[in-house]
């Protein structure tokens, strides 16, 4: 690892404006973190950002070193009967475990839970299968979480929150020293991305470790000596301490793969004296669903997402190799100077050839072993864009999103268990012509239902998906000249995981889109 991420901030005071923390609090604090589980007792330590590249290629190597006998992820303990099912080898990524109240009332408050082959969860998850290790769904249940003293809004149709994100403390502090010493980003994501991804290529797996548990405790630092850690956060950490007592009963040995900013508060505090959901709570309806990448991607709205997620899966790819990762992001070049000629604006192989080597010269002024996904970005605008923020500049802004973002989908395992109903619909989209699994874009559709039979059985179909709760169809308003009404109607339709989950849910009232429909309606 280079110097600046072993060593992040020379000797002397991080912080400023009488921040008290030190190097060598730092350096401590480290130290104790990454110790635990190896000389002296408590759980392995694995602190993770939930799409990290960097963490997912050494995970293997420091399962493989620690020898655990019990892996702890990150994920609500409902989930613990589908882990086997996301670990299988026949579960292609991306795939999202979706959760969703079993009340009617509530079936449009969901909870995804995307991974991708570089989510540190998964690749943890696939590591336990392999090696016949027991792994457990340590995080606080779902529905502990949408009962009263819940956080505000849990459960909403929305992705896991982001870790370790701050509201920034009145006092600058010691993530905030990090930052500036390194980047001068006011960004905690960019923060992991210098002192964790760009610096991770030629680097040991305990020295990428060691850096991710140090980026979680500057923000958590922060954090307690500033606004306060949310007291939900508070209450799902003393949830995974007693998970992690529970799992270490009789010695066993653990590792626990968790978002970095919650590792310091495992290794002690209050233990959690809530119990596990009995059987007579109304429970969760869930499901292992397909992902997409531009879903996956932080720009879609996904808080804990991660920008470019096809260039993720190429640093994943390069397994910390530096001389394989300036090979992939020579590849990119090429083809976003591809992808920009399919637009009409001139781009040769001596574009890419001079973004590799603005990349290459900004990595090595920046001390990297390697060029990363900034100096890539950054190499691309300045060769491509021309300074033109409009025009050319747009053009190779789709680019950078097509060869980076990437489309890629994925395919849950033929193992996992499906309503009879979500089969039944995707079959009749495919018998109908309209837009399904395999078609991820939005299609705008005119529908005449009383001329047609084709069109009057896609209408059919499409309200009563609509009345079982299923946002795949919105109507578009029509009018005839002169404000007058039309025969016809126009919908828009578009299949995301979101329809995916709640056909799981509306097939508990049925397996037809029929019986569905009476059963929601009735």
């Amino acid at each position: 690892m280079t110097s600046s991420a072993v060593k992040p901030t020379p000797d002397g005071p991080l912080g400023t404006g009488g921040h008290p923390a030190t190097d060598p609090d730092v350096r401590v604090e480290t130290d104790r973190l990454a110790g635990s589980g190896t000389d002296r007792p408590g759980p392995y330590l694995i602190g993770v950002r939930h799409h990290a590249p960097s963490l997912s290629a050494v995970l293997p190597a420091l399962l493989d070193a620690a020898r655990p006998e019990v892996v702890l992820v990150e994920l609500p303990a409902e989930f613990q009967p589908w882990l086997d099912r996301l670990a299988d080898e026949a579960t292609e990524a991306p795939v999202a475990l979706a959760a969703a109240p079993a009340g009617p009332d509530d079936s449009g408050r969901l909870a995804f839970y995307p991974f991708a082959d570089f989510s540190p969860e998964l690749v943890a998850l696939r590591w336990a299968r392999r090696n016949g290790v027991e792994a457990i769904a340590c995080d606080l249940p779902l529905a502990h979480r949408t009962a009263p003293g819940g956080a505000a809004g849990d459960g909403a149709r929305d992705h896991r929150p982001a870790e370790g994100t701050v509201e920034g403390p009145a006092a600058p502090g010691v993530a905030d020293a990090l930052r500036h010493r390194l980047t001068g980003r006011d960004c905690d994501e960019d923060l992991w991305d210098r002192l964790v991804e760009t610096a991770a290529p030629g680097s040991t797996p305990e020295a990428v470790r060691r850096a991710a548990l140090l980026v979680g405790w500057a923000l958590r630092h922060d954090a307690e000596t500033g606004p306060g850690v949310d007291p939900y956060d508070l209450r799902r950490e003393a949830w995974m301490r007693a998970r992690i007592r529970a799992a270490s009963a009789g010695g066993r040995r653990i590792a626990v793969v968790v978002g970095s900013f919650h590792a310091a508060a495992l290794l002690g505090g209050p233990i959690s004296p809530e119990e596990p959901p009995g059987p007579d709570d109304a429970g969760h309806v869930l499901s292992l669903i397909p992902y997409t990448y531009p879903l996956l991607d932080a720009r879609s709205g996904y808080p804990a997402g991660i920008r470019d997620p096809e260039w993720q899966h190429t640093v994943l790819d390069a397994g910390g190799d530096p001389e394989r990762l300036t090979e992939a992001l020579t590849a990119a070049a090429v083809r976003i100077c591809a992808a920009l000629r399919t637009q009409d604006h001139p781009s040769g192989p001596a574009d890419a050839r001079e973004i590799v080597r603005l990349a290459g010269d900004l990595a090595r002024l920046r001390g990297h072993a390697a060029p990363g996904r900034g100096e890539l970005v950054e190499a691309v605008q300045t060769v491509l864009a021309q300074g033109e923020p409009l025009g050319r500049g747009r053009a190779v802004a789709r680019a950078l999103e097509q060869v980076l973002v990437g489309t890629r989908t994925g395919r849950p395992t033929p193992a996992a268990p499906r309503s009879g109903l979500a089969p039944a619909v995707e079959s009749l989209l495919a018998e109908l012509g309209l837009p399904g699994p395999t078609e991820p874009g939005p299609r705008e559709l005119r529908l005449d239902p009383l001329r047609s039979p084709l069109d009057r059985r896609r209408e059919i179909l499409l309200h009563r998906l609509t009345a079982c709760g299923v946002p795949y169809a919105e109507p578009v308003a029509t009018t005839g000249p002169g404000g007058t009404e039309t025969l016809g109607t126009r919908w828009r339709l578009h299949w995301t995981p979101t329809v995916a989950a709640l056909l799981t849910v509306a097939g508990t009232r049925g397996v037809t889109p029929a019986q569905a429909a009476e059963g929601s309606l009735r």
